[in-house]
């Protein structure tokens, strides 16, 4: 009885401290009571057949159990108090296991960037680079723009040769020669070109005087095409042709005269650049200051060249009365200016040697007469 008595009320004691013990404390509690009541009823449960002939203990005994049937529902709600706050406690745990797994996922984001990143630069080192060479340089440019025309040749044997610097084995050439390039000066695009391509050799030649752009596409067997273009190429054997006058002859100053080229690139009378009248588009016949020759030059931006050399017939005094260009008799005026001719001349009665080119005064006006001495 007595040890019975002490299971009952260790039981109470322990539901009592697990009320004010902490939670931790409390499971420990209420797991040692429920394991102090296993082994006490293990004990108990031996002497109880020979206690229960006493009539005096069986009815204390059933009182006495009635009490730790109250603190039984204590321990449950304990454990069920424990279990919320456990569960309190391990409320954040989704949350890390959400963040692990978007770290989990960032991981091949990143794995799955770097490797598309080198995917790119292996294609683009892949790429075939043309090269299209003319007389040793490199004329490839990229499509598109407008079409500079800087290229001039003279003579009509120009071969353009083609190859491609790097990109994967083999590499098919395709090449479209376009010349009538100058209609609109731009660029084809890949779009223009789709249906002109045709099968390129490593040499391309141009045997016609004209003006000419060379397309070429570059197609690799891992199927990177590349495309690329010349600048403006032109073919001119022909040199300016000058009308107006004939080489040798002997004309008048101001005589008009004119020059015709697709590609003229200058116009020098006597290595002066000649004047060019805005109104006729035609130049004048001028002679040096000293001389009554003159040489026409004209030349091409693809080097040819046309030269005429004629004489200039100065105007005489019937005709400009501020030129002295020949021996004979002048009507002159005071305080106007006169221009002596070529060579060396001497004024009747005045033993000055005036030398030609110079300017020429005098003193009233009248008749002079002029004589001119030729070097």
């Amino acid at each position: 009885m007595k040890r019975r008595w002490k299971g009952i009320t260790a039981l109470g004691l322990s539901a009592l401290i697990g009320c004010m013990a902490p939670v931790s404390t409390m499971m420990a509690a209420a797991e040692e009571t429920e394991t102090a009541e296993s082994v006490q009823e293990l004990e108990v449960t031996e002497p109880a057949a020979e206690e229960v002939q006493e009539p005096e203990v069986t009815e204390p005994a059933a009182e006495e159990v009635q009490e730790p049937e109250v603190t039984e529902p204590t321990t449950e709600e304990t454990q069920e108090t424990e279990v919320a706050e456990s569960t309190t406690e391990e409320a954040p745990e989704p949350e890390s296991v959400e963040a692990a797994a978007e770290s989990a996922e960032f991981i091949p984001q990143a794995t799955e960037t770097a490797a598309l990143k080198a995917q790119e630069q292996s294609e683009k080192a892949e790429t075939p680079v043309i090269v299209i060479q003319l007389q040793g340089q490199n004329r490839a440019q990229e499509l598109g723009g407008t079409i500079e025309y800087n290229t001039y040749f003279g003579n009509r044997d120009q071969r353009l040769s083609i190859s491609v610097s790097q990109g994967s084995d083999p590499v098919s050439l395709y090449y479209y020669l376009d010349t009538a390039a100058r209609v609109s000066n731009e660029s084809k695009s890949k779009e223009q070109l789709s249906d002109l391509w045709q099968p390129a050799e490593q040499e391309v030649g141009l045997g016609q005087e004209g003006a000419y752009v060379l397309y070429v596409m570059a197609k690799a067997a891992d199927g990177q095409i590349s495309y690329a273009r010349t600048d403006g190429i032109v073919i001119d054997t022909t040199a300016p042709v000058i009308t107006g006058i004939d080489n040798g002859g002997t004309y008048p100053e101001d005589t008009c005269f004119g020059v015709t080229d697709d590609n003229l690139e200058s116009v020098l009378m006597n290595e002066q650049p000649a004047a060019l009248s805005q109104a006729d588009g035609m130049y004048r016949v001028t002679a040096a200051q000293y001389s009554t020759s003159c040489v026409i030059r004209a030349k091409d931006k693809a080097g040819n060249e046309t030269v005429y050399s004629i004489t200039v017939e100065k105007k005489n005094a019937e005709d400009d009365t501020s030129v002295i260009s020949k021996t004979g008799d002048y009507s002159l005026k005071a305080g106007t200016a006169y221009r002596l001719g070529d060579g060396n001349w001497t004024l009747k009665g005045d033993s000055t040697v005036y030398r030609g080119g110079s300017t020429f005064y005098v003193s009233g006006d009248g008749n002079y007469h002029f004589t001119q001495h030729m070097k």
